[in-house]
């Protein structure tokens, strides 16, 4: 079975218990990001800000699930299990 790799671009820590059973978990900078784009690597980008501040502005062609709607989002994620997921927030302070 193929583990899908979970990237944690900020600080996300409670969106361990939604994937822990199925995933990897690892830290990029935001330049390890930028090298992926420009790249043309394949992965799917999660914004995991409140819906409002999605709206305000986000990375383009990132997907917005809050943490509490992880389950019941998890269709808008790729099916592919191969593709990595990056997820990011505002941040902390």
């Amino acid at each position: 079975m193929m583990k899908t790799k979970v990237f944690i671009l900020l600080s996300g820590i409670m969106l361990f218990s939604a994937f822990a059973d199925a995933a990897q978990f690892q830290l990029v900078s935001a330049e390890q990001v930028k090298a992926w784009v420009d790249g043309k690597r394949k992965f799917a980008l999660i914004d995991v800000r409140l819906p409002e501040e999605y709206g305000a502005a986000h990375i383009s062609g990132a997907i917005n699930i809050f943490p509490d709607q992880m389950q019941l989002q998890k269709a808008l994620l790729p099916k592919d299990k191969s593709t990595p997921l990056l997820f990011y927030c505002r941040g902390v302070g």
